[in-house]
C-alpha cells in the first residue's frame, strides 16, 4: 500500500490528517486509490469511518476529487469539534449529530476568518460551493442507511451572505474592527482577479515554453484541441483498443478525414462519450513528443518497473513514470510561475483548466462567426449546443451553451473578422490556430465591450 500524508491545521485539540492510499480492493478485485481521514485526538489516532467509507465508495475514480472532498470534510469536522454540542462526543457520532444549522454556521465562520484576514479568498461563492460538497457527503450517508440530522432537500443549510439579516448577524458576532460590508468588496476583488480569464494565444505560447518537461506541453496542446479533462488525458493511449483501435501514432493512422473520433471511457461520473480530434493535433503530438521522447522513456519505464510499458500508456515523464493528474497540476503551476518571470503580464490565475474554456469558445466562434454579435441565444442552433456538451462531457446543455456563447462574444470583440475554423471546416489545428491568431489588444477589448453594451442598452 502506498500513501501520501497531508496534515491539516489543528483546531481546538482536534487534528486530522488527509492521507492518500492505494491498495487492492477485495470487494472490487482491482487496485483503488482514494483519501482517508485520520483524526488525532487525546493522543490517539482515530479513523473517521463514515467519511472514509464515503471517500472509498464515492471518490475512488479521481484522486483530485477525493482530495477535495476529504479536505472539506476534515475542515467541517474540525469546526464541529469547537461547537458546545459536540463536547465529549465521540468522533464516530459527528455525522449523526451534525445538522443544517451546523453547515450554515461553518460557512459563517469561514466568512469571518476571511474578513479578519481582509482576503478575497475564499469568496462567498466558493464557500457556498464547498458547503454543497458536504451535502453530497450527507446525501450519500442518508441514501445508504446511515442516520444523520442533515436534510439535503431544504435550503436552510445555505448562508446567504447577501441578505440583510445575515449581514446584521455577522456584524453582531464579528470583532468590532470588522464590517460585514467588506464581504461585497472582497467578493469584487476576487472577481477582478478572474476577469477576461480565457487564455490568450500569447499566454499559451509562453506557457508551452515554460514547461520543464515537453510531455506536459504536449498534453496541454492536446487538451486545447479536445477539451478533455486531465483524468482523461493521462489515459490517452499509445495504441488504442475497442472503439479506439484506430488510435496510434499519426504516421501509422489511416489518412483521409480531417478529424477522427475518439471514445473517452469512464470519464467524470463514470460516463463514456465520443469526441472529435483534429488529425493535425495528433500529428503535432507525434512530432513533439512521440518521435523525440517516447522510445527512450518507454525503456526507462521498463527499467524502473521491470516490465514493458503497456500500449495504453503514452505520456511518461523524463524518468519513465506515467503522468498523472497531480503531476499535470503541479507542473503547470511551476510553468506559470516561470512564465510570469519572463513576462510580468502573464496572469496569475492561469491554470491547466483554461484548456476546457478555450476549446468551446473557439468552436462557437468558428461555428457562428459574426452572427454571435447580432443574433439572440434563442435562435442559435441546437446542433452547436449538442456538439459542445458532447465534447465537454456536460449534462446541462442550456447553462454550458449560454456560458460559452457569452464568452465567445467577448472574444469576438477582440478578434472581429478573424475567427478561424477548427471543427466545422477544420483546416486549422490548434498549433496553426495559435500561430495565426493575432494578440488581443486589451484596451480595444474594453472599448469594444463598452460600445457593444451601449448598443444593447
Amino acid at each position: 500500500m502506498s500513501d501520501r500524508t497531508n496534515p491539516t491545521r489543528a483546531s481546538a485539540g482536534l487534528r486530522i490528517t488527509t492521507q492518500q492510499v492505494t491498495y487492492n480492493s477485495l470487494e472490487l478485485g482491482m487496485q483503488v486509490s482514494h483519501c482517508v481521514l485520520i483524526a488525532q485526538q487525546n493522543k490517539k489516532q482515530v479513523l473517521l469511518s463514515h467519511p472514509n467509507l464515503f471517500l472509498y465508495k464515492h471518490t475512488r475514480s479521481s484522486m483530485a476529487s477525493s482530495t477535495r472532498h476529504a479536505t472539506l470534510i476534515s475542515m467541517f469536522y474540525r469546526f464541529l469539534s469547537t461547537q458546545p454540542k459536540m463536547k465529549n462526543v465521540d468522533l464516530g457520532y459527528y455525522h449523526a449529530l451534525a445538522d443544517n444549522k451546523d453547515i450554515c454556521r461553518w460557512q459563517v465562520q469561514r466568512q469571518l476568518e476571511r474578513l479578519e484576514r481582509n482576503s478575497p479568498k475564499p469568496s462567498s461563492e466558493t464557500i457556498f460551493e464547498d458547503a454543497k460538497v458536504l451535502l453530497i457527503f450527507f446525501r450519500w450517508l442518508n441514501e445508504h442507511g446511515y442516520v444523520t440530522n442533515v436534510n439535503v432537500q431544504t435550503r436552510t443549510w445555505r448562508a446567504n451572505f447577501r441578505s440583510g439579516r445575515m449581514l446584521n448577524y455577522i456584524n453582531r458576532i464579528a470583532p468590532s474592527r470588522i464590517s460585514s460590508a467588506n464581504i461585497r468588496v472582497l467578493d469584487k476583488q476576487s472577481r477582478q482577479k478572474q476577469y477576461d480569464f480565457l487564455i490568450t494565444d500569447d499566454e499559451i505560447k509562453l506557457l508551452l515554453q515554460s514547461y520543464s518537461d515537453p510531455v506536459y506541453a504536449s498534453i496541454f496542446l492536446l487538451a486545447l484541441g479536445t477539451a478533455m479533462r486531465p483524468m482523461d488525458l493521462v489515459r490517452f493511449p499509445y495504441l488504442g483498443n475497442a472503439e479506439n483501435k484506430h488510435i496510434m501514432p499519426y504516421s501509422n493512422m489511416t489518412k483521409g478525414a480531417v478529424t477522427t473520433q475518439y471514445t473517452v471511457y469512464n470519464s467524470k461520473g463514470g460516463k463514456d462519450r465520443e469526441i472529435t480530434i483534429h488529425m493535425d493535433d495528433l500529428k503535432a503530438l507525434e512530432e513533439n513528443y512521440i518521435i523525440p521522447h517516447y522510445a527512450a522513456r518507454k525503456q526507462l519505464y521498463k527499467k524502473r518497473f521491470k516490465q514493458n510499458c503497456p500500449p495504453d500508456v503514452l505520456f511518461l515523464t523524463s524518468r519513465g513514470i506515467p503522468v498523472d493528474v497531480d503531476k499535470i497540476a503541479s507542473r503547470t503551476y511551476d510553468a506559470k510561475n516561470n512564465a510570469a518571470k519572463i513576462d510580468s503580464n502573464f496572469r496569475s490565475h492561469i491554470n491547466f483548466y483554461q484548456t476546457r474554456h478555450w476549446w468551446p469558445t473557439q468552436y462557437l466562434i468558428a461555428f457562428f462567426g459574426d452572427r454571435l454579435l447580432t443574433e439572440n441565444l434563442e435562435v442559435l442552433y441546437l446542433a452547436a449546443a449538442q456538439a459542445l456538451t458532447r465534447q465537454m462531457g456536460h449534462e446541462d446543455v442550456a447553462t454550458t451553451y449560454k456560458f460559452y456563447v457569452s464568452m465567445a462574444r467577448v472574444l469576438m470583440f477582440a478578434h472581429k473578422g478573424h475567427a478561424l475554423d477548427l471543427i466545422r471546416a477544420p483546416e486549422h489545428s490548434v498549433s496553426s490556430f495559435i500561430k495565426n491568431l493575432r494578440p488581443i489588444d486589451r484596451n480595444k477589448l474594453v472599448e469594444d465591450g463598452a460600445e457593444q453594451g451601449g448598443r444593447a442598452a
